[in-house]
């Protein structure tokens, strides 16, 4: 398999690079089961002054949920439970596991990508370009709405470090 690199990946490697935005990113997987891609998705979008509706946003939500919750889901779950492997698995196995599933994961997530990048080809032309910080704000707004995050709550301001990226 080849990765052809796409301006969204290459938005990905590079935004994510950043440590706060990893780690904001992986806070709201955690806490409310965010889609990286799709967080990385409304501001790649956003940077490109792409405001993005709740309703295209479920479509790509639901394009992605079956990958996210049949594949990597899963392989996520058991690389961190290599981690601190269970008893019997010797740690030298449970490392290069771990290294092995790592590198399945990100081909899932170009895959995914991919998917992402199809529908954004797909968007009607925008009337005007907005603001770029001020369309990833809002595209992840209404990203974290969709998956019921209150509007006070300190992780909407964690989703925000991508802004700052």
């Amino acid at each position: 398999m080849h990765r052809r690199p796409h301006p969204f990946w290459r938005y990905s490697l590079a935004t994510y690079r950043d440590p706060a935005v990893a780690a904001a990113c992986l806070a709201l997987q955690d806490h409310w089961n965010a889609d990286v891609n799709l967080l990385l998705y409304c501001g790649w979008l956003g940077q490109g002054g792409r405001l993005v509706s709740k309703r295209h946003l479920r479509m790509a939500m639901a394009k992605v949920q079956p990958l996210q919750t049949e594949i990597i889901g899963p392989l996520r779950g058991a690389r961190r439970t290599l981690k601190h492997p269970p008893a019997g698995v010797p740690k030298a196995w449970a490392r290069q596991l771990k290294d092995r599933i790592s590198a399945t994961e990100l081909d899932l997530e170009y895959v995914e990508q991919g998917l992402l990048l199809a529908i954004a080809k797909r968007l009607p032309p925008s009337k005007r370009r907005a603001i770029p910080q001020a369309a990833v704000g809002a595209n992840l707004s209404r990203y974290l709405d969709l998956l019921d995050v209150p509007p006070a709550h300190a992780d909407r301001r964690i989703a925000m470090r991508l802004l700052a990226a």
